[in-house]
């Protein structure tokens, strides 16, 4: 079952929903014009790009300078796996993973996580970080990512129609964790969870031997990758 997360404007959530429908018509049609790799868009009817994966088995994170709104391009030329980073290694010190293990396994009170020091540390350079002005700001923030955690140890993540969490698949099939929902990938991390659902927003082009592809073969790859990750 899909939710669409709520929205305190009504008017507002009501045409982003249409929206998100009139797009994907029209992007799926857009293929009838040609196959050429360049002619796909999400979101796509035809694209089955929301997979259910193991997150304890992602190797790989990552933060691509793309914002997934509205039409964008799902295969591209891109060398960003460069600077893909292994989990394993960073995440122990990394401000989301490190401070979701510090909350919810060992205990440490939010105000002496390393997501509360860098929150801190971005205010006093930037005025601002992640919507937070003020110690009280982030006090706010992370206790709501402690009842997101409640909230997911009880219903596991929930499938959105838009903002999922955002992975991509590189040149060599690795799934790699990119940008939105840092914060729901290392919940599940934590909690062991066996299956959530995540959504690929791009794809390598070397994924593809030729310029001409359809549907049916990139539902293949992703396929591929939800079987290589679950």
């Amino acid at each position: 079952m899909l939710f669409y997360q709520p929205n305190l404007n009504i008017t507002n959530n009501i045409k982003k929903i249409t929206l998100y429908f009139i797009r994907n018509f029209i992007n799926f049609f857009k293929i009838i014009l040609g196959k050429n790799i360049e002619n796909f868009y999400i979101p796509n009817l035809g694209i089955k790009n929301v997979i259910m994966i193991d997150p304890c088995k992602v190797e790989y994170f990552n933060s691509v300078p793309m914002k997934f709104y509205g039409n964008t391009k799902f295969i591209l030329d891109f060398d960003w796996d460069k600077t893909n980073k292994l989990i394993k290694e960073n995440e122990k010190d990394h401000q989301v993973y490190g401070s979701c293990k510090e909350i919810f396994i060992d205990g440490i009170p939010i105000e002496k996580s390393k997501m509360y020091f860098y929150l801190e540390k971005n205010i006093e350079q930037f005025k601002e970080s992640k919507g937070c002005k003020t110690h009280k700001d982030i006090i706010n923030f992370l206790e709501n990512k402690v009842r997101l955690y409640e909230n997911i140890k009880i219903k596991g993540v929930q499938k959105y129609i838009n903002n999922n969490i955002e992975f991509m698949i590189d040149k060599n099939f690795n799934l790699v964790k990119i940008n939105s929902g840092n914060h729901r990938f290392a919940i599940s991390r934590v909690l062991k969870l066996r299956k959530i659902p995540v959504e690929i927003k791009l794809i390598s082009k070397d994924c593809f031997e030729h310029k001409f592809t359809s549907m049916t073969e990139i539902n293949k790859i992703i396929k591929r990758i939800e079987n290589k990750y679950t």
